[in-house]
């Protein structure tokens, strides 16, 4: 079948985005491997070397390829990501709606795959969902069964949603950072490596307003209990302020020894060299969501901090306990979360591995939204 994806924020500079674009082509290749598919990209060169399987055309511009790609269409997808929030404002739906009306408009039916959704706070939001999405989407499958329900608040019919997984669970576990490991990664005799990602969202500071100081008095902490050497990593390169390289640097800046600490170089890495690099750690601590995720595909036990809906869903879909609210943050309590993992790592690690399983499993329910789809053009 011939698809088009059209909500172009692969490309952007987040990790995890081109770790759900992998995800996608894994599935397609699984379950509908004939036709082309067609992806809207902010950096079309970028996204052809992450996931070589498409055809990609710039999102933000008009032009041939975009318009043969809506000609040639026979079903029109939005893929991974979170589609449905509007804790940054208006955007994504700003963006997500129009796209969506047009491809109905031209007779293309439209599904979600592997999407996430958040609480929406506006009601215009809530009036974009009912009014626009609900009537023109042939289907939904989701990450986790707390997406499905806050579908179902907007007037999704339940016949409609699938219950899935991140597109993401379709990667292996990876070494790919072994070749290219920089030297804040090297091992050391008697030290541990703690990887830490960290943002700085103007939603994060309303909520937890000394978030960075309690990261900091936390490192310190395991700086003196484990002799931990710590690595921030930036799964969102952009460097504006309230992305990871920034915020790593406010955490440091307040650590009582910076000098323990450093920050991977902000390099746009396909999602394999990041797992390897993650691996190389013995606990990670986390504020996104793909930073979690690999983490556990790669084994390495993390902590966490449950900035937002999605990695709340995160932590209930593996049955983690070992994760934070913002309203729950104390440097000692994290502390000991993270003594309890580092008391026993084969264990910890193991019983990551069982949770993983599931969800690796769970994530080729995403084929219901594709058949969908499928059934239309019978």
């Amino acid at each position: 079948m011939r698809l088009i994806a059209p909500f172009g924020f692969y490309g952007w500079g987040n990790i995890g985005d081109e770790a759900t674009l992998q995800g996608f082509a894994r599935l397609v290749a699984r379950c509908d491997p004939s036709g082309t598919k067609w992806i809207g990209s902010r950096d079309p060169e970028h996204t052809a070397k992450a996931e070589p399987a498409f055809r990609y055309f710039k999102a933000q511009e008009s032009g041939l390829r975009r318009w043969w790609a809506n000609r040639r269409a026979q079903g029109a997808v939005f893929v991974g990501g979170t589609p449905i929030m509007d804790i940054l404002g208006r955007w994504p739906l700003s963006e997500v709606v129009p796209l969506a009306i047009g491809q109905a408009s031209r007779r293309t039916p439209v599904a979600f795959v592997g999407i996430g959704t958040e609480r929406l706070h506006r009601e215009e939001s809530r009036r974009f969902i009912t009014t626009e999405l609900v009537p023109r989407v042939r289907h939904w499958s989701v990450r986790s069964p707390r997406d499905r329900d806050r579908l179902l608040a907007c007037g999704v019919e339940d016949r409609r949603v699938t219950v899935a997984a991140d597109l993401a669970w379709t990667l292996d576990a990876s070494v790919d950072g072994d070749r290219q490991a920089p030297a804040c990664l090297l091992p050391r005799a008697g030290e541990l490596i703690v990887g830490v990602n960290v943002t700085n969202e103007q939603f994060v500071a309303d909520r937890a307003p000394r978030i960075f100081e309690v990261l900091a008095q936390l490192l310190d902490r395991l700086v003196e209990r484990f002799g931990a050497r710590v690595v921030f990593f930036c799964n969102e390169i952009r460097e504006e302020e309230s992305f990871d390289k920034a915020a790593s640097g406010r955490v440091i800046a307040q650590m009582r020894r910076p000098e323990r600490a450093a920050i991977l170089p902000n390099d746009y890495r396909t999602p394999g060299q990041m797992m390897g690099l993650i691996g190389k750690c013995q606990l990670a601590i986390g504020m996104r969501y793909h930073f979690c995720l690999f983490a556990a595909i790669q084994g390495v036990p993390f902590i966490a901090i449950k900035r937002s809906d999605k990695v709340v869903d995160l932590c209930e879909d593996l049955s983690w306990t070992y994760g934070v609210g913002l309203d729950q943050l104390e440097a000692l309590h994290l502390e000991e979360l993270a003594a309890e993992l580092l008391s026993d790592p084969p264990r910890a690690t193991s019983a990551l591995r069982d949770r993983v399983a599931p969800m690796r499993e769970r994530v080729w329910l995403n084929r219901i939204s594709l058949d969908a789809l499928r059934r239309e053009q019978a």
